[in-house]
């Protein structure tokens, strides 16, 4: 019995301290944001979190997870615009403060961003900045060696 009691506090210590990195990490380094997948109805699914841009993706960290890693990471080159619009009157009681929603698809599955207006201008134009996903990336080895060719001879 007492060793089962010591696995017990052994496993809310790990878990405290999951949550106080997560939280004293994750929340000060990135956009607030509160985000849904759809489809959806009223104001179910708004999940709160921070998002953070690492590159060409996007990092959504839920708030109440202890996940050392991202809930959910958004591929830029996969990442589609599909608009934005103001919070309607029970989206507005939900949130604090006045968040513009930001619709994007990410293969074949929707999400609805909630942020501020400067958050969801640094979004829309991360996702609108990304290069086309049909152009073709070139292997990098294979050019340099036909740039060089004419030194192996």
């Amino acid at each position: 019995m007492e060793f089962l009691m010591w696995v017990l506090i052994g496993l809310a210590a790990v878990a405290v301290c999951l949550a106080a990195w997560r939280f004293l990490r994750m929340r000060p380094g990135g956009t607030p944001v509160v985000l849904r997948q759809l489809p959806a109805q009223g104001v179910h699914g708004w999940r709160h979190g921070t998002l953070r841009y690492n590159g060409d993706d996007l990092m959504y960290y839920k708030l109440r997870s202890l996940a050392p890693s991202a809930d959910f990471v958004f591929e830029r080159s996969f990442l589609d615009f599909g608009g934005a619009r103001r919070a309607d009157a029970d989206e507005q009681e939900l949130f604090a403060g006045e968040l513009i929603i930001v619709t994007a698809t990410s293969r074949q599955r929707s999400f609805e961003f909630a942020l501020d207006r400067h958050g969801a201008m640094a979004l829309i134009a991360w996702i609108e900045s990304a290069p086309d996903r049909r152009q073709v990336k070139g292997d990098n080895l294979a050019i340099w060696e036909r740039g060089t060719r004419w030194r192996n001879r």
